[in-house]
């Protein structure tokens, strides 16, 4: 397999693990919270959760280019780390020089 192929295939697993470690903590971490949540409270902070609802619009405009820099940005750094894999696997997998090594065995 070519070198580049084999360091997209290990960032992408790097990256899978990361989300998928992000997600699970703050699924645990919600589920925790939903837990501990009685009805009483839930009812008294409604009007506080509405509020965070409804003060958190965003203009479609704005969450396009938002979004659009984060993508960019994710490729740059995902092409950044395969490129730094790539590095470390060509300094991995040089060919050893032949020639000093058939001159000298016992070395």
């Amino acid at each position: 397999m070519p070198r580049m192929l084999i360091a997209r295939v290990i960032v992408m697993v790097l990256f899978g693990i990361a989300t998928g470690y992000g997600v699970g903590r703050s699924l645990a971490s919600d589920a925790a919270k939903g837990r501990e949540l009685t009805l009483k409270q839930h009812i008294a902070d409604f009007e506080s959760h509405k509020k965070d609802l409804i003060g958190s619009e965003m203009p479609m405009a704005v969450a396009v280019i938002v979004g659009v820099v984060m993508v960019v940005a994710f490729f740059g750094v995902y092409e950044l780390s395969v490129l730094g894999v790539g590095k470390v696997l060509h300094l991995v997998d040089r060919p050893k020089n032949l020639s000093e090594s058939t001159a000298e065995p016992w070395r």
